[in-house]
């Protein structure tokens, strides 16, 4: 069924892929970048030459209000919301003393508070008829496991784990499921962080587009209705 898909943080990197996988399940969707214009118009370009509309939208959803705006706008403009999935979030390989105050806000504003602001944008609109939420994850986030090369953000990331099974349990009656991918080694580093060799995995092998477009697929699916307040470990077994 073609539903309106949000995807924050969808025209770069791990976010295209999610956006090209939920346009080729038949979804309208919009992906939201905060102030990268050529990635995103190269982004949008790319989907046309393959056939997919792909809608891109600036908006900094670190900001409440801002978040509440677009999100709010695309819904009513479409008359439905089905699909949210949040990419965004920027990494650090500073450790934990050495990273200023400020640096470590800015990274739980993008890995965290915009989460919830988005999430408190879409729900309204997301109770109407059901729908779900995603959210990426470092791998290990979900173990209490320490970080050595990017330690804030993963802190980050153990929070975002922490918050969607708690919204997954508010949300249940509600018919909206909320998960998360904890998503391994991608050939896209991150910028700043140290890149692992694929030989360096458990399975020798980095994950794929295809890796994330299945997760995605299950995820937003008719056959994950019963899936909520769950990690999918999509690492190759990277944390064992």
């Amino acid at each position: 069924m073609t539903q309106t898909a949000i995807v924050v943080g969808g025209t770069r990197r791990v976010g295209r892929w999610v956006s090209e996988a939920l346009l080729v399940e038949g979804h309208r969707v919009y992906a939201i970048y905060r102030h990268r214009h050529q990635p995103a118009q190269e982004c949008a370009e790319a989907m046309a030459k393959a056939g997919y509309a792909l809608h891109t939208l600036q908006a900094d959803v670190t900001n409440a209000e801002e978040a509440s705006l677009q999100i709010g706008a695309i819904a009513q403009e479409e008359g439905d919301l089905g699909i949210v999935v949040y990419c965004a979030g920027p990494a650090s390989s500073t450790a934990i003393l050495a990273t200023p105050s400020d640096d470590f806000e800015a990274l739980w504003r993008a890995n965290v508070l915009g989460v919830h602001n988005v999430v408190r944008a879409a729900v309204p609109y997301l109770r109407l008829k059901g729908g779900r939420l995603v959210l990426f994850l470092s791998v290990g986030a979900d173990t209490l496991r320490a970080y050595r090369d990017v330690p804030v953000y993963g802190a980050c990331k153990t929070m975002l784990a922490s918050y969607a099974r708690s919204l997954a349990r508010e949300l249940a009656g509600d018919n909206i499921t909320v998960n998360c991918i904890a998503l391994g080694v991608t050939p896209l580093a991150p910028e700043s962080v140290p890149q692992l060799a694929a030989e360096q995995l458990p399975t020798s092998r980095y994950v794929t587009q295809e890796d994330v477009a299945a997760a995605i697929w299950y995820l937003t699916g008719p056959h994950s209705a019963q899936l909520t307040g769950t990690v999918l470990n999509l690492s190759g077994g990277f944390a064992l």
